[in-house]
């Protein structure tokens, strides 16, 4: 019995071995003009001249990943608009902490002896997790161990802050790709699309950071505080295809007309229709006049009086 179950432990953890590599049969790259300039940043770490900021605001806004699928019934004519999902708090919480780490490290960001404010801006379209796959990618993918097939999440990250004469803007843009094949298996530990993601933003941070302080050392001056965010309105009135139509009256009966002064009197009640009045009947149609008799051809006139009938005349014979 002893061996019996040996038997069938290790034929259960063939098969686990067996079906394991099926979950993590994906490898993950990364691109995008995300490269440092060297010369760039080994002035910028030496810079001890530098006035950094003292306030770093971070955002994180993400357009998640939507199947195919996931658009069925929304509509042609009107599609459906997609609005931005807040990323997990870790992960929000990861992101801003790092971003803070690497502008302290090259020296733009200083609470104690900075000023002015910097504010970044993560976007993220097309962000998945893994329980997106098992719900829908895995699932509508058909064979997608055997034929690859690859899911892309684009970033765009802002870093915005002001000087003396102006608002600049700082932009870096990337590209985060993970392909899904059974012989991806083997580089799944070294390109696994969490430890891409993290390398890439810690990447573009600090693309970003040589790209603001280049343009605070062509500006010559000392950073700002921004003004205040504008925030988008939350709710938007579509637009319709004609103008309203204006009612005939914007007034009830007895109460005061719009416009009018507080004393005015109430707008007059319609009055009552008179319940007396009575709908004439109509009228019968004239009976039809029959058309008088034709008068004889030929026939002649009278003769005047006192004067004898004239006498017809014979022919000669």
């Amino acid at each position: 019995m002893t061996d019996i179950r040996r038997n069938r432990m290790k034929n259960k953890l063939f098969l686990l071995f067996a079906v394991l590599p099926a979950f993590w049969g994906c490898a993950s790259f990364n691109s995008g003009d995300i490269r440092v300039e060297r010369g760039t940043a080994q002035a910028m770490l030496e810079d001890k001249a530098l006035i950094p900021f003292s306030e770093i605001e971070v955002s994180w806004q993400n357009f998640p990943y939507r199947a195919p699928t996931d658009s069925i019934g929304e509509g042609s004519t009107r599609p459906k608009k997609i609005k931005p999902r807040p990323v997990e708090q870790d992960d929000a919480a990861a992101f801003s902490g790092r971003a803070r780490e690497i502008f302290a490290k090259a020296g733009l960001y200083d609470r104690a002896r900075g000023q002015g404010t910097l504010r970044l801006e993560l976007t993220s379209f097309g962000r998945w997790t893994y329980g997106d796959l098992f719900h829908s990618f895995l699932v509508d993918t058909g064979f997608i161990f055997i034929i690859p097939a690859s899911l892309r999440v684009n970033y765009y990250l802002t870093a915005d802050f002001a000087v003396s004469t102006s608002t600049m803007r700082v932009e870096t843009e990337a590209r985060h790709k993970t392909t899904f094949h059974l012989l991806m298996a083997p580089l799944y530990p070294f390109f696994s699309p969490g430890a891409r993601e993290n390398g890439l933003l810690r990447q573009m941070l600090w693309r970003s950071a040589t790209d603001v302080y280049a343009k605070l050392k062509a500006a010559g001056t000392a950073p700002r505080q921004l003004p205040p965010k504008v925030r988008p309105p939350e709710s938007e009135t579509p637009a319709i295809s004609a103008p309203p139509m204006t009612p005939d009256r914007t007034w009830l009966p007895g109460q005061p007309l719009e416009g009018a002064p507080a004393n005015a009197e109430p707008a007059p009640l319609p009055e009552k229709p008179d319940q007396t009045w009575v709908v004439p009947a109509a009228q019968p149609q004239a009976e039809a006049v029959q058309p008088a008799p034709a008068a004889p051809l030929n026939k002649p006139e009278p003769a005047p009086a006192g004067e004898p009938p004239a006498q017809e005349e014979t022919p000669d014979d």
